[in-house]
């Protein structure tokens, strides 16, 4: 179509007039003002865009739990918290949902394969946790309340959100921004650190390991980054396995290949633990003897191999990786030990713990808050208390139990039952690492977390999609066999 004389003229002038404008907004208001400016059209354009596609807002939550601190670190250059815009995303995923529901444009009932028993009990928890004596008041509250919060809201707005394409489509993207990740890991201890690399290692000495560089990526750092990519290699190795097509084969063996890769260079040991982990929960679900005894020759081997030899450990990432298996020989294992005594003794009269945020933004000179918790569940035992630890636990060992069963007894179609099977390993050695490392209370990990949820409880509508739309494809070549056979 070719655009006239004035249409041109119009363009180019209001082009101007943006670019005068911006430049006078930079000048007088300063660069963060400028900044929103620019940006303003380009969220309008989003926010059009996702009224007409709803999933792509589920898209971009994914896409910014693996990019937030690229944004942080990169280019909001901490002016503002790089959180925050996850929160916008939610907000206006909800907003959507709200209005494109009540022009009937969007079927709320999906929100109901979401488990909203234990979204809510878990809630009135959170909000109970605010009345305790120990509480440290509210400001503080809302500071660690936020990942639980993300709980709260993220699982049903991805079961609103999840069909059979947009799950396709996020296997993909979770693949390649792990692939992604593991690249700039690459980068990192092969090539050259970058100036925000080198910014960011002035506070994070612990980065450096006997001299050797531990990768962190695009993410908070070297063990969200070990994990992460674990998390990818355990997902990849399995759905390599039930891969019928041959560039879906290349594709998550490349995932597993790059995973692998990264959770050594992380040297993040606890990480080796998500493929354990993974593994035993494949073992159990997968009831078929072959390659159940496939698994659990490969995860024996590998141990022998980590234990009972010193084949690389002259590479370094091997060698420490090596060390998780002997952790008695270890001194942030046993300083570790030493930390939870002093947590155990000082929460054994707190039953529902020091109040929400004592550990990460309590006062300093309290036991919680210069008490590191160097790991997940030690975090919530500390804010909780043993009563909210022992209901997070519950959750996750009530979602699994949950999937297993939806896998045996209710899912026909094969590709889905893979999908199901590797995400449930997937997050069993996530919970198995959480351990170690908090993880589960970090992006991208917590994200991915209520995604698995959201597939396992939205399968079985994602199961009769399916097989309605086998029914519609072989219901023509029925007739056709009818007609020629009259």
């Amino acid at each position: 179509m070719k655009i006239g004389i004035q249409t041109q003229w119009l363009w180019g002038t209001g082009l101007i007039l943006a670019s005068i404008i911006a430049c006078f907004t930079l000048y007088q208001f300063g660069e963060f003002v400028g900044f929103g400016l620019i940006i303003l059209p380009f969220v309008v354009a989003y926010i059009v865009f996702v009224f007409n596609i709803p999933a792509i807002n589920a898209y971009m939550l994914i896409f910014y739990s693996f990019f937030s601190v690229f944004f942080g670190r990169y280019i909001l250059k901490d002016t503002i918290p790089a959180g925050t815009l996850y929160d916008g995303l939610l907000v206006l995923g909800y907003i959507i949902v709200i209005v494109k529901g009540v022009t009937g444009k969007i079927n709320w009932a999906k929100i109901l394969d979401a488990p909203i028993a234990i979204v809510f009990i878990y809630l009135f928890y959170c909000i109970l946790s605010l009345l305790i004596p120990e509480s440290l008041g509210f400001d503080v509250w809302m500071q660690g309340v936020r990942v639980h919060l993300y709980f709260v809201l993220t699982i049903p707005l991805f079961c609103l959100l999840l069909d059979v394409k947009s799950l396709k489509f996020i296997l993909v993207l979770w693949g390649v921004f792990s692939i992604i990740m593991s690249i700039k890991g690459f980068s990192q201890i092969n090539i050259r650190l970058d100036a925000a690399d080198q910014f960011f290692l002035l506070g994070n000495n612990f980065h450096y390991v006997n001299g050797k560089l531990r990768a962190f990526a695009y993410l908070s750092d070297a063990g969200q980054f070990g994990v992460q990519q674990a998390h990818a290699a355990t997902i990849g190795a399995f759905l390599f396995l039930g891969a019928k097509n041959r560039k879906e084969r290349w594709f998550y063996l490349i995932l597993m290949a790059t995973g692998i890769y990264g959770m050594f260079v992380s040297g993040t040991r606890g990480a080796i633990f998500v493929i354990f982990g993974g593994a035993l929960l494949y073992c159990v679900v997968i009831r078929r003897i072959k390659l159940m005894l496939v698994s659990l020759i490969c995860a024996g081997s590998f141990y022998c191999f980590m234990v009972f030899t010193d084949i690389g450990s002259n590479t370094y990432a091997i060698y420490r990786m090596r060390t998780a298996f002997k952790p008695e020989e270890d001194a942030s294992y046993i300083a570790r030990k030493l930390n939870r005594q002093i947590l155990k003794d000082y929460l054994k009269t707190r039953p529902y713990g020091g109040g929400m945020g004592a550990m990460q933004f309590g006062p300093r000179g309290s036991i919680l808050a210069d008490t590191p918790f160097d790991s997940g569940y030690v975090l919530f035992w500390g804010d909780l208390g043993v009563v909210g630890l022992s209901m997070y636990i519950g959750i996750i060992i009530l979602i699994l139990i949950k999937g297993t069963w939806v896998v045996w007894f209710i899912i026909k179609n094969e590709w889905l039952r893979g999908v199901l099977i590797a995400m449930m390993a997937g997050i069993t050695g996530v919970a198995v690492a959480n351990y170690g490392n908090p993880v589960m209370a970090q992006h991208p990990t917590c994200v991915l977390y209520f995604l698995t949820i959201a597939i396992i409880y939205a399968a079985p509508r994602i199961d009769k999609s399916l097989r309605e739309q086998e029914k519609n494809e072989q219901q023509p070549a029925i007739t056709q066999v009818a007609l020629y056979r009259k």
